[in-house]
């Protein structure tokens, strides 16, 4: 929709998967700790808020500081392996920077990793900033790290939209006033999304990208260039 001159994405599990990385940290942090790991759906239904958040579910108390601690550790050695780009990712991407669209990711995942794997998978060629968690000391849904993202960008929020793919991204987008539009690819069905108030839901970044923004049908060449 032209009205929207500046896009939001979240990362995972909107544009990206990297939940196999992210399952194999807990796994490890927890498992030093000696403490019980959960199964691959507990977690999926947990993630979405911030690292430090989700970690509360499975260990409390003085090993909860470990337990982030070692998550961070082994995160830092293995997380540009086994991503992939979600179905559509470089496409939305270019066809909005075409449209001279500002483009951003905002995400809970930490900052500097965040902009390591765009730069890893070149999606950074579209991007005009990479928003992540402890270049504030704020994370979604905060309204604070909402405005920093558009600040930052010299963005105003009646202009603004997010893509997202959990209800902390309907909250913050809510929070700072603007709209989320959301895909099924990630860790929340569609009947959670609606009951978060998600301003639209889609299957996949295709569909939501020729319904919202009106780009054109898929060509084979789009997501090689």
């Amino acid at each position: 929709m032209k009205h929207f001159q500046t896009v939001l994405f979240d990362l995972d599990g909107t544009l990206i998967d990297h939940f196999d990385v992210i399952f194999r940290c807990y796994e490890f942090a927890l498992g030093k700790l000696q403490c019980d790991i959960p199964s691959r759906e507990l977690l999926r239904g947990t993630v979405g808020g911030s690292m430090e958040v989700t970690m509360t579910h499975f260990v409390d108390g003085q090993d909860h500081a470990e337990a982030v601690r070692l998550f961070r550790e082994h995160f830092a050695e293995i997380y540009l392996e086994d991503i992939t780009v979600h179905p559509g990712g470089e496409w939305i991407l270019q066809g909005l920077r075409r449209e001279g669209k500002k483009l951003a990711i905002f995400t809970n995942k930490q900052g500097e990793s965040s902009r390591g794997i765009t730069r890893h998978l070149e999606l950074d060629r579209w991007l005009d900033g990479v928003f992540g968690a402890l270049d504030t000391p704020h994370h979604k849904p905060a309204a604070a790290f909402s405005r920093y993202a558009l600040d930052q960008l010299g963005a105003r929020p009646e202009e603004a939209c997010l893509i997202g793919d959990s209800t902390f991204d309907i909250q913050a987008a809510h929070n700072g006033g603007f709209p989320c539009h959301c895909v099924t690819t990630g860790t929340h069905s569609r009947e959670e999304l609606a009951g978060a108030g998600a301003d639209g839901i889609y299957p996949d970044l295709y569909e939501l990208g020729r319904d919202l923004f009106r780009l054109p049908a898929r060509r084979t060449s789009i997501e090689t260039c």
